[in-house]
């Protein structure tokens, strides 16, 4: 096999040249595209082992060429980090619904690009389909109720569907956002869980849920295990073997 081979996705020559520069270093094959239809067709050609993807392009975005990309038949598919304006977290999620390894929000600093790359690279290979986009009756609220109903009756694609939902509604919702982090455990994505529980507790430092999700975590990294149960952010817990989704 030979060096890992990762596309950089930008209509900015600037963001495509601070992502070479961070990566060059690295002993990566780095190859280049300015929007997501030229990205396909190298990626259809090269098969790369990683896009470094912008979400706001012209000819083709971000979404769309994740969306193409599933209809490609591809002998080996590209894990994917994104990256997204800072606050555009839905397309941020919506991403990682569709396969995202990671998302990085603009400015990223070289030492947080290159360590998303290579824990990329270590995770398994998903390319999952998104959730229906079709409109949703009920308030906020209301809606994140129905989440935690459906988790803790392990309607997990049920709880997905609703998150996506109502994502253009929850920018700045710590409760949102554990609930994601929750969404992830029980596919037992542990990065992504940390770094929604993290996007919780930035939003409100005093809001406990992720809090203490989040030292649970450490807790099963550190020692293989936690006493500690599932906060799922209304007032209620669960313990984390019984919201496990089994794949």
């Amino acid at each position: 096999m030979g060096p890992t081979s990762i596309l950089i996705v930008d209509d900015e020559a600037n963001i495509r040249l601070m992502v070479r520069t961070a990566l060059e270093s690295e002993g990566y094959t780095l190859l280049e595209a300015a929007d997501g239809r030229e990205a396909l067709t190298i990626i259809e050609r090269e098969q790369p082992d990683l896009v470094v993807l912008d979400l706001s392009m012209p000819v083709l975005d971000g979404l769309g060429m994740l969306k193409e990309m599933k209809r490609l038949k591809l002998q080996r598919v590209p894990r994917v980090i994104v990256l997204t304006a800072y606050g555009s977290i839905a397309a941020a999620v919506t991403a990682t619904r569709f396969g995202a390894a990671d998302f990085l929000e603009k400015p990223v600093m070289p030492g947080e690009l290159r360590s998303a790359v290579k824990a990329a690279l270590e995770a398994p290979i998903t390319m999952p389909g998104a959730a229906g986009e079709d409109h949703l009756a009920g308030g906020r609220d209301e809606v994140l109720r129905r989440v935690c109903d459906a988790m803790r009756m392990s309607r997990f694609t049920d709880a997905e569907t609703l998150l996506m939902k109502v994502a253009n509604l929850t920018q700045n919702d710590p409760f949102y956002f554990n609930l994601l982090g929750v969404l992830y455990e029980t596919e037992q994505e542990w990065a992504l869980a940390k770094k929604f529980y993290g996007r919780a507790m930035s939003i409100d430092k005093h809001y406990a849920p992720p809090q203490h999700n989040m030292q649970r975590i450490y807790e099963l990294e550190t020692f293989g295990r936690s006493n500690k149960l599932v906060y799922l952010g209304d007032e209620t817990e669960a313990r984390l073997a019984d919201l496990v989704r089994h794949k």
